[in-house]
């Protein structure tokens, strides 16, 4: 369903929503967005998201071809009733872009998009998500060694890791998918410094721990 229709404006800028619904697309054809942010009064930031990482993520678990410019996220596993959200939105140029939302199911899960950076010959450890992202490592030099939950411990090439991703999405992508859960770590070894986004799950004995 429609949830806003921003205005033709090269800004930044608010709607309000509340609940969580499953997922938010858009078509951005006629301007680029730099910044999204999803933000809940009673969960703080859970999406964090610039054009970098809509790009990266726009096809992850799509079984299907999207349209061109046509751009998907994930918010929670379901529609979740009774929270105060603010989406927050900077595009690049001057344009109406109609955002759209929805849910197959009632959902209890809120989903939360995190940004990261991992620097140069710097190994980077990762743990406890549910999905990451390094669109730019470079398949000469860069490297991933995981460990899964059973001991098991393997070393991951840049080609290994694009050729795994088309067993659950229809476009590649350098992407670690640890939706199962048998992932207990990543080591991210990187010539260049790099960026990576981190795709969780806001669980309620997470809440406890903070």
């Amino acid at each position: 369903m429609l949830l806003y229709t921003s205005p033709a404006v090269a800004a930044t800028y608010q709607f309000n929503l509340s609940f969580l619904p499953e997922w938010l697309t858009w078509n951005d054809a006629a301007a680029a967005i730099t910044l999204l942010r999803v933000e809940t009064q009673e969960d703080g930031v859970l999406i964090d998201m610039n054009n970098l990482s809509i790009a990266a993520m726009r096809g992850y678990m799509m079984p299907g071809a999207q349209a061109a410019n046509q751009q998907f996220v994930r918010i929670a596993d379901g529609h979740i009733e009774g929270k105060n959200v603010t989406v927050t939105v900077t595009t690049a140029a001057a344009a109406a872009i109609a955002f759209f939302g929805g849910s197959d199911n009632i959902g209890t899960i809120p989903y939360t998009v995190k940004n990261a950076a991992i620097l140069a010959l710097n190994p980077t450890v990762f743990q406890d998500f549910a999905a990451l992202f390094i669109p730019t490592l470079a398949a000469a030099t860069d490297r991933v060694e995981i460990e899964l939950a059973d001991g098991h411990k393997q070393t991951f090439a840049v080609a290994d890791l694009i050729a795994l991703s088309s067993f659950y999405q229809e476009v590649q992508s350098i992407c670690i998918n640890n939706v199962q859960s048998y992932i207990k770590k990543v080591i991210v070894v990187a010539a260049a410094a790099t960026p990576a986004y981190i795709f969780s799950y806001k669980l309620p004995s997470q809440e406890l721990k903070q």
